[in-house]
């Protein structure tokens, strides 16, 4: 499966854990939006759509919209999206994103097509 991604809006605000949403469509047969890219202790991670509803105790609760089921779905994701964050955030800021090709490997510009990276899932 390749997943396309989009940075849809950044976020320009120092003080925001949230730093951009994103896009991303699966084989182009499904697509998901509102994607977070958040900033934390451990650096940048991805935050899915959700929804909010209280429980018995009225107490507010978020619940995905959407979500990769297993753990190698989460990190191809995870990663897709922070590689396309990162790279327009380099676009944005008018910087060049330097990959040093190792043999047999694909550089970041291989990978990427109009609307993104697309990575195997």
């Amino acid at each position: 499966m390749k997943i396309n991604t989009n940075i849809n809006r950044i976020i320009d605000k120092p003080d925001s854990s949230v730093k951009a949403f994103a896009s991303a469509s699966f084989d182009g047969y499904f697509a998901v939006h509102g994607i977070k890219v958040c900033e934390g202790e451990k650096g940048l991670f991805i935050s899915m759509p959700s929804t909010s509803y209280s429980n018995q105790n009225g107490e507010k609760k978020y619940k995905d919209i959407f979500h990769p089921i297993t753990k190698e779905a989460r990190e191809a994701l995870n990663t897709a999206v922070i590689m396309a964050y990162n790279a327009e955030l380099a676009q944005s800021q008018g910087s060049d994103i330097v990959v040093q090709d190792s043999p047999g490997e694909e550089t970041a510009e291989q990978s990427m097509d109009a609307s993104g990276p697309m990575m195997p899932l």
